[in-house]
């Protein structure tokens, strides 16, 4: 069964900006071994206000 994980705008920011200490460490291993990571298109409409 494939692993689909969906981030939250927080969780993708702190991710992609390398800020594991704001989650908790097994997360990134969650995330880094999912088969597929998505991202909301509401969280990309969240980053694109926040400019």
């Amino acid at each position: 069964m494939s692993q689909i994980i969906v981030l939250d705008t927080h969780i993708w920011i702190w991710f992609i900006n390398q800020e594991f200490e704001q989650f908790p460490s097994h997360w990134q291993e969650i995330i880094e071994t999912a088969d597929v990571v998505g991202i909301s298109s509401v969280s990309c409409y969240d980053v694109a206000l926040a400019q």
